[in-house]
């Protein structure tokens, strides 16, 4: 049985992190939010929102993930698959829509050759 290419995607290796990033939910306006991105992959992340957000599972984002020490920042949309409410933040699961390249991680994490 021939593996999915998301399930290739999973098989990447994930990155802890500590990053920027803002983000507004698809089709409900353009207003910003902070939040952070605390795991990385290619295809995917743990991403850390405010508190009173209500995100869902299915609900599509976009966002933008700073490049640390750059002004540059890196936009990308991606699916909550899963959200659970922690202290002060709602931690979720992100599917991003496409995969991010080796550059792409390269320049996010800072610590891979």
């Amino acid at each position: 049985m021939e593996e999915s290419i998301y399930a290739k995607m999973r098989d990447k290796k994930r990155f802890n992190v500590e990053l920027k990033a803002t983000y507004s939910i698809k089709g409900q306006g353009l207003q910003r939010q902070a939040c952070r991105i605390a795991n990385l992959s290619s295809s995917g992340a743990t991403a850390c929102f405010p508190r009173n957000e209500s995100l869902k599972s299915g609900s599509v984002i976009a966002m933008d993930i700073a490049i640390p020490n750059t002004i540059m920042r890196i936009a990308i949309e991606a699916e909550i698959m899963w959200t659970r409410q922690r202290f002060n933040e709602l931690i979720s699961g992100v599917k991003f829509m496409c995969m991010f390249s080796d550059n792409m991680i390269r320049q996010l994490v800072k610590k891979i050759p």
